[in-house]
């Protein structure tokens, strides 16, 4: 069984076929030799002395045969070991005849047959190999046996012996090496297959990675990008042979930095505006490339996030509930002087500023505390485009808003979330209530579009509307606290929008257009693992 599994194994080997190749040309050589110095007359002069018809007619017909089966063999016709037997078996009766023809063993030409037994061991598996050995053996002692009896001369048996006992130790060292080359081989194979499987895991598992991976050579050229890398940097197009500094220049000068500087801490950065805040770092390899590690810090700015909150939330509401009690008493006085000294003009004005911004500092104060009491986020899944569908009917009523004042656009309608329903209620109706109110601001009517796509792994919902947009003085301030072009407005809105979608995984951005518009983001992360 394991011999026909050896078979089999070198019937499909390259190698065998190679090494057959290689003993053909040597065949074909050989013929050539020996035909050319029997009819030039070259020497030595005793090739086919002894026999020359019988010497030109096996020299012609093995040079035919030489080249026959070097054509043969180089079109792989048939079995490999089925081409070695026959060729050996030719080669022996060939070189027999030859021999014999030239005067027999005693000339020297024994030695021919050396090749074709160490041929034998090193192409045939198994005991075939000293079965090659055995018959080149054979037809040399038939060869002096003949000459013995056909001739007066001195028979040379112990020659013959001593050259047979050569032909099976040529034989098994010949197969030993072989099996030691083969063994070496299949070994070095292995080892080959397993790099490459290895290397094909390893792309396969840095693929797969959510951690972005990026492999730097000495120039600064991008040799490896994962597909995290490209969604964390917001890479689109090719990278074949882009440097680094080309595709993702902060990231760039922070590698600078560090491999000149020796600066051992990164900072975090957003690649694009609406891209996730994301922090790197690098190792160097002994080969001089660059390793770098790209990490979404969104998880942990999520729960710094949450513990910041809850500790805001403490403070915000101790300092709120010592405010809004003086806060009371300047109201009620206000309210008092105000309904002692009405006649009086300058009095009643001043007593209206005093109650009109007791009444903005407690609507601060409100805001304040609602933050303070807002319950931990309890994510749920969603799918957005059927939750959004509710929140704009109710949206709708509140405004009385006409059909074609708010629409929706849904290319990702199936895609779900994660994220706490009551929350994100809370900052669409922020967002819509602030669109609402700059579209009617200058504009006879309002014109708010929600623009749903899916990008990647993330869903973007887009909040456009018809206002003038925002200021570029105002934009690097536009999610402040107490920030507020809004007349009465608190100035918290936005602040605590972009809380609540930071709390929730999510991102809240201001996207800025060329014609100095601009409209609202938020960027959810789709939950790929959801069974529906």
């Amino acid at each position: 069984m394991q011999h026909n599994t050896a078979l089999k194994a070198l019937d499909q080997d390259p190698a065998t076929w190679r090494a057959l190749t290689v003993f053909n040309v040597y065949r074909v050589i050989l013929a050539l030799i020996l035909c050319s110095v029997f009819f030039l007359q070259l020497p030595p002069e005793f090739i086919g002395e002894a026999d020359p018809k019988l010497y030109k007619l096996i020299s012609l017909a093995y040079l035919v045969l030489a080249f026959f089966l070097f054509t043969v063999t180089a079109l792989k016709f048939g079995h490999v070991q089925t081409q070695i037997r026959l060729q050996l078996v030719i080669d022996i009766i060939a070189l027999t005849m030859i021999i014999h023809s030239s005067g027999g063993i005693n000339t020297g030409l024994g030695s021919l047959m050396l090749v074709v037994v160490v041929a034998g061991g090193a192409l045939i598996p198994g005991r075939l190999a000293i079965f090659i050995a055995a018959l080149a053996s054979l037809a040399i002692l038939f060869e002096v046996a003949y000459m013995h009896i056909s001739s007066d001369g001195v028979t040379k048996y112990n020659q013959a012996g001593i050259l047979g006992a050569t032909f099976f130790v040529t034989a098994w060292l010949a197969q030993w090496l072989s099996k030691k080359i083969q063994t070496t081989q299949v070994v070095a194979e292995q080892h080959r297959r397993d790099v490459e499987n290895m290397a094909v895991l390893n792309q396969h598992i840095i693929s797969r990675m959510k951690t972005g991976v990026i492999a730097l050579d000495t120039k600064g050229a991008v040799t490896m990008l994962n597909e995290s890398a490209r969604t964390l940097l917001g890479i689109n197009q090719d990278t074949s042979d882009a440097r680094l500094a080309d595709i993702a220049p902060e990231l760039a000068e922070q590698i600078w930095l560090w491999q000149h500087h020796s600066t051992e801490s990164f900072l975090p950065f957003q690649s694009t505006p609406d891209s996730p805040e994301i922090k790197a770092t690098a190792a160097s390899l002994d080969s001089g490339e660059v390793l770098v590690y790209i990490e979404n810090t969104s998880a942990l700015a999520q729960e710094a996030q949450q513990l910041k909150l809850a500790s805001l939330g403490r403070l915000t509401a101790s300092i709120a509930h010592e405010i809004r009690n003086p806060l009371a008493a300047i109201s009620h006085a206000g309210e008092l002087l105000a309904e002692q000294q009405a006649a009086d003009p300058m009095t009643v004005k001043l007593t209206d500023i005093i109650l009109r911004h007791s009444l903005r500092v407690n609507s601060i104060i409100e805001t304040i505390l609602e933050m303070s009491r807002r319950k931990t986020v309890e994510p749920s899944l969603m799918v957005l485009a059927n939750w959004l569908e509710k929140f704009i009917n109710e949206f709708k009523e509140s405004k009385q808003a006409q059909p074609d004042e708010i629409i929706i656009d849904c290319e990702a309608t199936t895609s779900y979330i994660a994220m706490d329903p009551e929350q994100l209620y809370q900052v669409l109706w922020n967002l819509l209530d602030n669109a609402w109110f700059y579209s009617t601001k200058d504009t006879a009517s309002a014109r708010i579009t929600l623009v749903m796509v899916q990008h990647g792994n993330e869903l973007f919902l887009d909040v456009f509307d018809n206002g003038p947009g925002v200021a570029d003085d105002v934009l690097p301030h536009l999610f402040e606290p107490f920030h507020s072009l809004r007349k009465g407005g608190t100035g918290l809105g936005l602040y605590l929008a972009r809380e609540l979608c930071q709390a929730n995984g999510a991102r809240l951005n201001y996207i800025k257009e060329a014609d100095s518009s601009g409209h609202f983001r938020i960027s959810f992360a789709i939950q790929q693992d959801v069974l529906v």
